[in-house]
């Protein structure tokens, strides 16, 4: 995520849409959780800071693995993974 961040920063590109998610439970603990999900990103497209498409490339489907913990009562990210488009 913190990749994604900067290289858009970089670009000067914005993200708009909703990445659709259904995650599922690799391994649970009660301390950690390891999910894996295939994002649909068809509606989640970047542009440019003038309201302009970055490119004419379709969003895609891309696998991502993450890691959740328990901190006290709440659970927080602690890996993110997003792997490139059309993984899955």
């Amino acid at each position: 995520m913190k990749y994604g961040l900067t290289r858009a920063k970089k670009e000067k590109v914005v993200s708009k849409g909703t990445p659709h998610v259904n995650p599922e439970v690799v391994t649970a603990t009660t301390k950690e959780v390891k999910l894996q999900d295939c994002v649909d990103g068809t509606d989640w497209l970047q542009y440019k800071l003038n309201g302009e498409l970055k490119n004419d490339v379709p969003g895609s489907h891309f696998k991502v693995d993450a890691r959740v913990f328990r901190n006290g009562t709440v659970w927080k990210v602690s890996y993110l993974y997003m792997h490139e488009a059309g993984t899955c």
